[in-house]
C-alpha cells in the first residue's frame, strides 16, 4: 500500500528545545528561594495541531485497496490546561482543549472521492511534570502521562455511516515559562500525544474499514496565572 506523505512542517521543538536547556544551565534550581508556593497553575493557550497520519490497511467489503491512504489537515484551536503543585518541583497538569475540525481525504488511488469524512478531535491528557524552580525568569519544565483523544460530530460526506472510535494515547511534553511577575508568566510548549483508532463507514453500499496511525505534534503559546 503507497504511503502519501505530507510537505515537512517545521518543528517548533528546536526552539522550544534550546529554552529549555538554556534554562536549565543558566537558572540553577532553588526551591528555598521561593518564598511562598502557589499550589495552583491555570494556563490559556493557542495551540497548533500538527498531524502527521496513515491509514496502511484500508478494505471495501473485505477487499484491500492498493496504493490507497488518507491525509488530515493541520488546524489551530484554543487549549487550557490546569496544573496542582504537590511541591515546587512537582505537579498534576490537566489539558483540554476545543475541538480541532478535521477533513479526513482519500490520498492515493481513493483520493478522487475527495473528501470521504470530517469530524472535530481532541485529546483530554493527565501529566506528571517536573518543574525546574530558578533563580531568574524562566522556568522549564517536562511531562510524561496518559491522554484519550475524543472525537465528536462526525459528519459523512463520501463515505456514508462514518464512524471513528475514541482512543488511548501516551503524552510526553517539553515547555518553558517566562515569570512576568510573581502570578503571571508566558508558557510555551510541544506536547507529543501519538495514537492509533478505527474508522468505518460505507462507500456504495460496500463497508469500508481501516486502522489511523496519527502522530499529532500540539504546538502552544500562552499566558499563565499562579496562584
Amino acid at each position: 500500500m503507497t504511503i502519501i506523505r505530507k510537505t515537512a512542517h517545521t518543528s517548533p521543538l528546536p526552539l522550544v528545545g534550546a529554552l529549555f536547556v538554556f534554562a536549565c544551565l543558566a537558572q540553577p534550581a532553588s526551591a528555598q528561594d521561593s518564598p511562598e508556593l502557589k499550589r495552583w497553575a491555570v494556563t490559556v493557550n493557542a495551540t497548533r495541531v500538527l498531524v502527521d497520519e496513515n491509514a496502511p490497511n484500508i478494505t471495501l467489503a473485505g477487499e484491500p485497496l492498493p496504493g490507497s491512504n488518507v491525509r488530515i489537515g493541520n488546524a489551530t484551536t484554543a487549549t487550557v490546561d490546569v496544573g496542582y503543585f504537590f511541591t515546587p518541583n512537582i505537579a498534576a497538569n490537566l489539558f483540554l482543549g476545543v475541538p480541532a475540525p478535521a477533513e479526513i481525504d482519500g490520498a492515493g488511488t481513493v483520493a478522487p472521492l475527495g473528501t470521504l469524512a470530517k469530524v472535530h478531535y481532541g485529546p483530554a491528557v493527565l501529566s506528571a511534570q517536573y518543574h525546574f524552580n530558578s533563580r531568574g525568569k524562566l522556568h522549564p519544565y517536562v511531562g510524561v502521562g496518559v491522554g484519550r483523544v475524543l472525537f465528536f460530530n462526525k459528519r459523512d460526506r463520501a463515505l456514508s455511516d462514518f464512524d471513528i472510535h475514541d482512543s488511548w494515547a501516551p503524552a510526553g511534553q517539553l515547555g518553558v515559562r517566562y515569570e512576568l511577575n510573581r502570578s503571571w508568566m508566558l508558557n510555551a510548549d510541544v506536547r507529543y500525544v501519538p495514537f492509533s483508532t478505527h474508522a468505518s463507514g460505507s462507500l456504495g453500499g460496500a463497508p469500508a474499514r481501516t486502522r489511523l496511525d496519527i502522530d499529532p505534534i500540539l504546538t502552544s503559546v500562552g499566558i499563565t496565572f499562579r496562584f
